[in-house]
């Protein structure tokens, strides 16, 4: 049992090697990671049976690392502003490097991966988020006058909506890019604040 344990460890690690260091995933052959693994192509087909299958699997892996890094930080003793910026550095740091063609298989949510991921977003993202926004409250950075359920939906609706987004395939190419979408979702894109519900009148007239 260990040595099979220890032979797919094997292949996935090399697969991932080998992916990472290719500008063309599907150049990657199973015949290649078998090399690098020491095992045979069988092997392979016989623990994963396709090649895409072997691929969600490192897929996968990287969310997995991506999501421990992330749980770190949130549950450490840095202040808020510092967790902030270190959530974010742990997705630049995928972005750069992470093969493009699992960046986009990960941004598009491709319908193998997508239950994966979905999975991943309720049972670990937004509880996540959850701390992250009740620490936030607590320190002032985020506005206490929102209820957390907004605030998650408010995600969710980020969340959704970078599946359908063409500019968000080749994120890693474009950090300017990242970088003011970052600030509009935690800023917004208003430099004065607009009274859009009528707030003042309703106090003066009650």
């Amino acid at each position: 049992m260990k040595n099979t344990v220890d032979k797919k460890q094997q292949i996935l690690k090399s697969a991932i090697d080998l992916f990472n260091h290719t500008h063309d995933v599907k150049r990657v052959s199973l015949e290649a990671i078998a090399r690098e693994a020491h095992v045979s192509p069988t092997t392979i087909y016989n623990y994963f049976g396709t090649r895409e299958n072997l691929l969600y699997e490192v897929i996968k892996i990287l969310v997995q690392e991506n999501m421990e890094s992330s749980r770190k930080l949130i549950h450490s003793n840095i202040s808020f502003p510092e967790k902030l910026i270190g959530l974010t550095n742990v997705k630049l740091n995928l972005a750069t490097n992470v093969n493009n063609e699992i960046l986009d298989t990960l941004v598009t949510q491709d319908k193998s991966i997508a239950p994966f991921i979905d999975e991943i977003y309720q049972n670990e993202i937004r509880p996540l988020w959850q701390e992250i926004i009740a620490e936030g409250k607590k320190q002032g950075y985020v506005d206490a006058s929102l209820d957390d359920e907004t605030l998650l939906v408010y995600m969710d609706i980020l969340k959704a909506g970078s599946v359908n987004i063409d500019a968000l395939k080749n994120w890693s190419e474009n950090m300017r890019l990242i970088q003011q979408l970052s600030h509009i979702i935690f800023y917004g894109f208003m430099k004065k604040e607009v009274d859009f519900f009528r707030k003042d009148d309703t106090s003066a007239t009650g």
